[in-house]
């Protein structure tokens, strides 16, 4: 499965990470600074992509529109 075809995912998960990685982007070397968890409708991960600020914003904008229920833990301890 793949979670850029919005109808494999069902939601996203966005939380901050706090190991070093790079960007998950092709070409991308900046630092991955949030941790996208997608999930199928059964609550199952299809991937866990790491992204830099600007490919998550992106990333964000695009399952919004693809109507994936989004839930933010980044400010969750």
């Amino acid at each position: 499965m793949n979670a850029d075809n919005p109808k494999t995912a069902a939601s996203v998960t966005i939380g901050a990470i706090s190991y070093r990685a790079r960007c998950a982007e092709a070409g991308c070397n900046n630092l991955g600074r949030m941790l996208m968890i997608y999930a199928d409708a059964g609550g199952r991960p299809i991937s866990h992509p790491v992204l830099c600020h600007a490919h998550a914003r992106v990333r964000l904008a695009r399952d919004r529109a693809a109507e994936l229920k989004v839930y933010d833990d980044r400010e969750a301890s």
